[in-house]
């Protein structure tokens, strides 16, 4: 009678101990959730502060855009929209009276009204956050990964030797050859996109260089389908110039890589890129002891190891000397995490070293030549035939804009991204846009690059940039920094004869003149309370007026070169920025895009003999064909996307970059 009592009594004695000791426990694990949520949102307040030293970093508009900067920076859409939502919505309203003048050139599709997208403007940031420290523990990884990139380019080059440019045979008979040049810094799976963008921009030269039959005349004679309708409707009937094309390639994406790594340079040079290995102009930290030169070393290592490091000779004091607390390492490492691509960005300066070509012209492979350069290439030569040539270049006229004496050749010329300035007025500094740039060789330039990344005078604290004021603006550390440094700072006065030319018609990215009340650039809001935002009266270049630079209203027929940079990237089918001024022009650039790849894939199905005119030039000779049946078949299929022919040509399924059907590479070539 008395056990049960006991028991009882002695059960919630030891319920009640056991309910306290899990008590405790949960005590002990909430605290230590507490305290890890604690430490991630440093970390990510951490992070945020880090990448916000130019806010415009992280804008889509200039994300990682391909394998050069590549690349995903493309401002695909201002919002987004859920499947429902599109079908219930209305077509756009209509576009404003300025296009009516088109009629004839549009290329319109039906695009739903985006969902709002009220998203305040943050508050500016203080000159503190730009110099912000990572933690300890982030900062030495980010050093260890780095310092592993820098010793496996190091030990590269320590047996492979650069290639030499081959000059151009001298001829009387034949016109001068142009270098086109572009840049591949890495390859994986998610680079396929951007590689067709390289076979396009290639074919797009192609087709406005000298010695190109208009394909209408190589299609009438064959027994392969062509459809008229599909093709690009401007250029395409050859030009003045000849060409000969060249990918500078980092050692990570090198050829000789059997993996996938080395895919896209094989690729490429299928299809007629010839590929030129370049090293970095200056390593970004010391030469390791044990990675040294030796007797069997390349003559391009023993060039690397000669250099140095970047701010290997920094002055001591100065405006551009290291600040006080400044590490050593702070430079390398802004330089390797600086905008799309870090300091591989730098490659592209091996533009100025293709000597034995009268001019290069480097492009991102998200570009497209639309017509022929021959004038402004005429008046870069001195060539122009009378003063009428030079009078009628697209020149630009804005505060940064230098006279041009057109008495003498022209060392360079180049656009402007006004789009990166933060702060716009007449003084603000701006880059040169990194997409597009025409230079004359000159390894005494190249080398002066060299000096001014071992002098490493790039001002962080506060980030006043080159020579203490070309920063400040997104790529200022690398490619978009470093040109004006050189063209305004340290080259010596009278020797360059530089141009500026006119963004809307080089270079064309469909931009907006005026800054928006969002907090990247945006295109002009057909409907700002849709859209969320609206352009303000500042415009980026510093004038009262700007309308003149409208590049988002301009027509596809009036520009030379496109950029795709804002109306979002061809591989993504993207929508071309709907629910703004901009549709039209974007829709008409992608468009072409798409037409240059259903060209140069009729092209490459055409036999061999129809195809080029070997008396005229040899450069036209076809590296890569579709023969095997098979792979014609799965060329035809991949011209069957649904999403609307008119202007994706068959080649998107859907919106985004799922949407996209991959062109098919070489017969039995990995792509």
């Amino acid at each position: 009678m008395y056990s049960m009592p006991r028991r009882n009594n002695g059960t919630i004695a030891t319920s009640s101990r056991r309910q306290l000791k899990f008590k405790y426990f949960d005590l002990w694990v909430a605290s230590l959730c507490l305290l890890v949520c604690l430490v991630l949102q440093i970390e990510l307040l951490a992070y945020k502060f880090f990448v916000s030293d130019s806010d415009v970093e992280d804008s889509p508009v200039h994300g990682v855009q391909s394998v050069l900067r590549g690349g995903n920076d493309g401002l695909i859409t201002a919002v987004s929209v859920d499947k429902q939502t599109q079908k219930d919505q209305q077509k756009l309203p209509q576009l404003p009276q300025h296009h009516k003048k088109h009629d004839t050139n549009k290329v319109l599709i039906p695009v739903k009204q985006p969902t709002p997208v009220n998203q305040p403007t943050p508050a500016k940031q203080s000159e503190s956050s730009l110099s912000y420290e990572p933690t300890h523990s982030v900062r030495i990884s980010r050093l260890k990964i780095a310092r592993g990139k820098a010793r496996r380019r190091l030990m590269f080059w320590r047996k492979f030797e650069a290639e030499k440019i081959v000059p151009p045979s001298p001829s009387t008979d034949l016109p001068p050859e142009i270098a086109y040049v572009t840049t591949l810094t890495k390859c994986g799976r998610k680079d396929r996109g951007s590689i067709d963008g390289a076979a396009v921009l290639l074919h797009s030269i192609r087709r406005n260089s000298h010695g190109w039959i208009p394909m209408q005349s190589q299609s009438s004679s064959s027994s392969v389908d062509f459809d008229p309708s599909m093709l690009p409707r401007y250029g395409g009937t050859g030009g003045r110039y000849r060409y000969k094309a060249y990918v500078i390639v980092d050692s990570s994406a090198s050829p000789t890589i059997k993996s996938e790594e080395g895919d896209c340079a094989r690729f490429m040079q299928s299809i007629g890129w010839t590929v030129l290995h370049r090293p970095p102009l200056v390593p970004l930290f010391p030469v390791p002891s044990d990675v040294s030169s030796t007797a069997d070393s390349s003559a391009t290592f023993d060039e690397l190891v000669k250099a140095g490091y970047v701010g290997v000779q920094r002055p001591k004091t100065g405006d551009t000397a290291r600040q006080p607390g400044e590490r050593l390492n702070k430079l390398p490492m802004f330089l390797y995490n600086e905008g799309c691509c870090g300091d591989t960005e730098l490659l592209k300066l091996h533009i100025y070293g293709i000597v034995g070509h009268e001019l290069a012209v480097h492009l991102d492979f998200d570009s497209l030549i639309l017509r022929p350069m021959d004038d402004l290439f005429d008046v870069m030569l001195g060539k122009q035939n009378d003063d009428k040539v030079a009078s009628s270049l697209a020149i630009a006229k804005l505060p940064h804009s230098k006279p041009v004496d057109f008495s003498r050749p022209i060392d360079a010329a180049f656009t402007r991204d006004y789009n990166s300035v933060k702060h716009p007025e007449a003084n603000s500094p701006v880059g040169y846009q990194g997409g597009f740039l025409i230079v004359r060789p000159s390894l005494a330039v190249l080398e002066r690059y060299r000096k001014i990344l071992q002098r490493g005078e790039f001002t962080l604290n506060p980030r006043k940039g080159w020579g203490n004021k070309h920063g400040n603006f997104y790529g200022d550390a690398t490619f978009q920094g470093i040109l004006p440094y050189y063209y305004e700072d340290i080259a010596p006065p009278g020797e360059h004869n530089e141009l500026e030319l006119d963004r809307c018609i080089y270079n064309q990215m469909a931009d907006n003149p005026r800054k928006s009340t969002h907090r990247f650039p945006r295109a002009t809001p057909l409907n700002p309370n849709i859209m969320g935002y609206e352009d303000t009266n500042i415009c980026r270049d510093g004038r009262k007026d700007c309308s003149d630079t409208d590049c988002q209203r301009m027509h596809p027929k009036d520009s030379i070169t496109a950029h795709f940079t804002f109306c979002g990237k061809p591989w993504h089918c993207s929508p071309g920025l709907p629910g703004t001024v901009a549709l039209e022009t974007c829709i008409g650039l992608l468009s072409e895009w798409y037409g240059v790849r259903r060209e140069l894939e009729d092209w490459w199905l055409l036999p061999r003999k129809e195809t080029i005119d070997e008396s005229i030039d040899v450069s036209f000779s076809q590296r890569s064909f579709y023969r095997d049946e098979q792979t014609i078949s799965r060329v035809h299929i991949k011209r069957q996307g649904p999403l609307q022919p008119d202007v994706y040509k068959g080649y998107c399924d859907a919106k985004g970059n799922s949407g996209y059907l991959n062109m098919m590479g070489p017969d039995g070539l990995k792509k």
